[in-house]
């Protein structure tokens, strides 16, 4: 049969060695409970008086990646020319452990993971790819962007990957989710906040939807709007199947679909 790597790991945290100092030193025997909850205090106060060390903790991983502080690359720019930031990375957790202890799905336990590193990236001033995500996770990159889109159809927030964020490559999956929120009557800065964008970002996209929604108001074809906008056919299309599901009001048999 074969074994399960997650099955031993809770025995071998600061938490666990805490229990067992108290149970085989102290001799504290008695409701393990309490003894616990005793061990969740000691390792709070081991934070609250050493910061440094919530960051370097059991399963951590450091990693080296692209800082948020970088603008939007210009054409030609080369990868070794981003600023970069050292972080650490909550590779495997005592969540990991029990999420297998409940026998959590592989899919499931994949969105969770990539949520809680790219989360823990962007914490500390950093952004993932999803190819640094397929190597730290040992998948194919086809498997994490699959895992992304099921994250993104099932949660109404989205995550803090380098090409969301610096508005790189072709997806839309950023822009989808902040004309969603704005259609649905959130305001700017709670949409920066949720979205992980500047209310700069957030307004550009919103003055861009409010365009083309104009334009398509007036009838004008998608070709004629992709003109009239500079922006590319994959946006626009994105933007009319939201407003033909917020505004079904704007469109007739006569337009161009």
């Amino acid at each position: 049969m074969r074994q399960d790597p997650f099955a031993n790991l809770d025995k071998k945290t600061f938490r666990q060695a805490i229990i067992e100092l108290l149970e085989s030193e102290y001799k504290l025997l008695g409701s393990h409970k309490i003894l616990e909850l005793i061990a969740n205090d000691i390792v709070e106060l081991e934070y609250k008086y050493h910061p440094r060390k919530k960051t370097n903790q059991f399963g951590s991983l450091s990693w080296i990646s692209t800082s948020d502080q970088n603008n939007k690359p210009k054409l030609g720019q080369k990868r070794e020319e981003y600023k970069q930031e050292v972080i650490e990375l909550p590779y495997v957790t005592e969540e990991d452990i029990e999420l297998k202890r409940q026998n959590v799905s592989k899919t499931e336990h994949d969105m969770i993971r990539i949520a809680r590193l790219t989360k823990a990236a962007k914490k500390q001033g950093a952004m993932l790819t999803v190819e640094e995500l397929a190597a730290i996770m040992n998948r194919s990159t086809a498997t994490i962007s699959k895992r992304i889109g099921e994250y993104h159809n099932s949660h109404d927030d989205v995550l803090p990957l380098k090409g969301y964020i610096l508005d790189m490559g072709r997806g839309t999956t950023h822009k989808k989710a902040i004309i969603e929120l704005y259609e649905q009557k959130v305001q700017p800065p709670d949409i920066a906040r949720k979205t992980n964008h500047s209310l700069n970002a957030v307004d550009r996209y919103i003055k861009d939807y409010e365009r083309v929604k104009f334009l398509i108001r007036r009838g004008i074809s998608t070709t004629q709007i992709k003109h009239m906008t500079g922006r590319g056919a994959s946006v626009i299309k994105q933007y009319r199947k939201l407003i033909e599901k917020y505004h079904p009001e704007y469109f007739d048999s006569d337009n161009d679909k």
